[in-house]
């Protein structure tokens, strides 16, 4: 199924009536729900999908259109990456650094929401892979992880960001001290700023509680600041005759 489906992503006409995006959502749907004994055949899938997104670099780029597929191309790539890692948890793991090198490259290229979001969303299930040794990526990523969560005025990218940092928090446990300032700085300019989406803060209380729980005794530093924010937070009143329920 797997081979059929990456045939049918690479027709000719694959950029015509969705062929492309509907092949690789089987195969992600596959992946997903693909049996334990399939492991090996997915580790052979893993290595054919990262060169595909590495070669979507070199693509001649002459038209919108042809920039508008090679993101496509790439958010899907990005997918896929995603779950297989995610299926083959710490199996993966010999191919992280390959995934890494392209998702860093994907970041450095430029600001597309879509791309930056499945990027994020891989780069989390490669924390989960690589428990412990996905310290020697932070060095590179936190930049890219910063600006993730400093991107309010793309809040899915900002609410991916924060995922992220649970998923770093939970693989690197007391290891993520080093970065916590910055994270927990940009965490807290969050929380205040009226024009974020209010939907991305909630995520945000969590994700004290996932910094805490890596960090353990260090939070104390921080304890005073979200302390006080989730006093503010519990003392929020919604007016129950016009609530709003998203609110």
């Amino acid at each position: 199924i797997a081979r059929a489906l990456l045939a049918a992503s690479e027709r000719a006409d694959a950029g015509e009536h969705i062929l492309r995006c509907s092949a690789y959502e089987a195969l992600n749907t596959t992946v997903t729900n693909s049996a334990e004994d399939t492991k090996d055949a997915i580790l052979h899938l893993l290595p054919i999908i990262i060169t595909r997104l590495e070669a979507t670099f070199s693509l001649q780029i002459v038209s919108n259109d042809d920039r508008e597929s090679q993101i496509e191309l790439q958010g899907l790539l990005c997918g896929t990456l995603q779950v297989a890692t995610q299926k083959l948890a710490e199996q993966a793991a010999p191919h992280c650094d390959r995934m890494m090198a392209v998702f860093l490259q994907l970041f450095a290229a430029g600001k597309n929401t879509t791309v930056h979001e499945e990027a994020l969303m891989a780069v989390g299930a490669v924390a989960n892979a690589t428990e412990g040794d996905f310290l020697k990526y932070m060095p590179h990523f936190q930049q890219f992880l910063s600006l993730g969560l400093a991107n309010v005025e793309e809040y899915q990218v900002c609410a991916v960001a924060i995922g992220v940092i649970g998923d770093v928090c939970r693989a690197l446990e007391a290891k993520v001290l080093p970065y916590c300032d910055e994270i927990v700085n940009l965490l807290l300019q969050n929380v205040a700023n009226p024009a974020l989406n209010r939907n991305v803060k909630p995520p945000i209380l969590s994700c004290f509680g996932d910094i805490a729980l890596a960090i353990g005794g260090a939070f104390e530093k921080y304890l005073q600041l979200t302390m006080s924010m989730l006093g503010q937070a519990s003392v929020t009143s919604v007016g129950a005759s016009k609530a709003d329920p998203d609110l």
